[in-house]
């Protein structure tokens, strides 16, 4: 499909003029729900980075591995999933739920595109559930009292929190840490935390880059060190092999580069 015949489908409201992170990683990964703009911005990264169409293939299938182990491995059943973006399949549910057909997502995002699509595609299962919340990590409070989170997941009982590539979407002054925080402590003891973030320390000069990019774009997007990622997981418990490059995190296979992708990535367990 052509370009300008595939902006055609945007729906009304939508503003296809201003560039969302979600529907540029849709074009990384060879989506079609993506519009001029993103794809104008989604270049400036690429000539940054030449991998970022890998980097956001492996953010992926992390989500995906990191699903997998918590279902499989933890016993968690409830997952919610801040900054979800454009369903792509397998979605959180889709992994989790052929583990544990009675699993339960609640997935987060902020944007009219994502959430179309959301309702649409992603259905709940014959015991399991699903839900959406349009909603931003900004107001940690919105979504812990929304009705269909509290519908959906029993907060008494331990949750999979999913935090894949939105944090960087946070300036410090916005406080991503205590952001996380407020959904984190919201959260019981047994629960689980999965977070993947830019990497400033892989590249520092290509990493400056793509955040100029963003900002000529009128974007957000903070890369940050692995001690800043640290942060994020506080004083819960960072699983072994701790806070490491995303293609490093248990992988399928043992990657030639494991540093090929500018993310890093870790799971932590709340005591």
């Amino acid at each position: 499909m052509a370009d300008h015949a595939r902006d055609e489908w945007a729906p009304p409201g939508i503003d296809t003029l201003t560039p969302h992170s979600a529907r540029m990683y849709d074009w990384w990964i060879g989506g079609k729900d993506n519009f001029e703009a993103d794809r104008e911005l989604g270049t400036l990264f690429a000539e940054a980075i030449p991998s970022i169409r890998t980097m956001a293939r492996e953010n992926r299938n992390f989500m995906e591995r990191a699903t997998r182990f918590l279902t499989r491995e933890c016993g968690i059943r409830q997952f919610l999933d801040i900054g979800t973006g454009i369903p792509t399949r397998p979605n959180v549910h889709d992994v989790a739920q052929k583990i544990a057909p009675d699993a339960s997502v609640v997935y987060v995002d902020n944007d009219p595109v994502v959430l179309t699509h959301a309702r649409a595609l992603m259905v709940s299962g014959e015991f399991g559930r699903t839900a959406y919340i349009d909603a931003d990590l900004r107001e940690p409070g919105k979504i812990l009292t929304e009705p269909s989170l509290l519908d959906t997941l029993d907060l008494s009982r331990p949750v999979g929190l999913l935090m894949i590539a939105v944090l960087m979407l946070l300036k410090d002054e916005d406080d991503p840490w205590g952001n996380a925080r407020a959904v984190m402590d919201a959260l019981p003891s047994g629960s689980y935390l999965a977070v993947t973030h830019p990497g400033l320390d892989f590249d520092p000069i290509a990493m400056v880059e793509i955040s100029n990019a963003a900002k000529q774009g009128g974007m957000i997007v903070i890369p940050r060190t692995r001690a800043d990622v640290e942060r994020f997981f506080g004083d819960w418990e960072i699983l072994e092999p701790g806070v490491v490059p995303v293609m490093a995190w248990h992988p399928d296979q043992p990657p030639a580069d494991p540093n090929g992708a500018f993310y890093w990535a870790g799971v932590a367990r709340k005591p």
